[in-house]
């Protein structure tokens, strides 16, 4: 009981509350942005869309930037909700409410905000490919839980693995995370070393920029006269 007041603290919320939002964040951004564009094709507006002279690249475009002003307003709402409840906790069980550090927290929220992307925009591009936000949603989070679990047992195998598995998305969005809380290293057996911070976020936004790429060439190439 007193482990779980001290991390509800309000001089936690950079690490614990900011994770709970990412980890939450993740999984709700994947299935708000397959199913932003994906039901695009399923009713129909794309092509009714195009028909009326809107073009695919700015179609796209908006999608995109609609998504991304989302997931900023998710961050805000749930670091402010972290912030809140870890007064609220602390209030009540009479506990130390100091320490709230704004800088740390904004910090941690700007990695966890650049943390959605990569996943956002794999989701989008798998749900152009497939024209449909139940394959964008499905496959979307098949990767995201299952890509960290194959690389953390690869690791636990051999840590030679590490050198492969460093290249995906989970331990560079580790990377990231734990690093706001100043910690670079994975709580289990192995204790592995993530990524370093710097390269982790260039991979991110390599991965980023070549998903949404796809997505465009796809949505370029796509014949929308039949179907969706």
């Amino acid at each position: 009981m007193n482990q779980t007041l001290r991390e509800l603290r309000p001089d936690r919320v950079p690490g614990f509350g900011v994770q709970i939002v990412s980890g939450l964040g993740s999984v709700m951004l994947i299935v708000f942005s397959a199913s932003h564009i994906g039901t695009e094709f399923g009713w129909g507006t794309f092509r009714t869309l195009l028909a009326h002279g809107a073009s695919r690249g700015a179609f796209l475009a908006a999608k995109a930037l609609s998504l991304a002003l989302y997931a900023a307003l998710f961050v805000f709402l749930g670091v402010a909700a972290a912030i809140l409840g870890s007064f609220v906790a602390t209030a009540i069980a009479g506990a130390d409410a100091s320490g709230l550090d704004l800088g740390a927290i904004t910090n941690a929220a700007a990695r966890a905000y650049y943390t959605f992307l990569p996943y956002m925009a794999l989701a989008t591009l798998i749900a152009v490919w497939s024209r449909s936000a139940g394959a964008g949603i499905a496959a979307g989070l098949v990767v995201y839980f299952t890509e960290g679990l194959v690389a953390q047992l690869l690791v636990s195998f051999n840590r030679d693995y590490a050198n492969v598995v460093n290249y995906g998305l989970s331990r560079n969005v580790g990377a990231l995370i734990r690093g706001a809380a100043g910690t670079t290293s994975i709580p289990d057996p192995t204790a592995v070393v993530l990524p370093d911070q710097g390269r982790a976020a260039l991979l991110l936004g390599v991965y980023t920029v070549v998903f949404l790429a796809l997505a465009y060439w796809r949505l370029r190439s796509r014949d929308v006269t039949v179907g969706g």
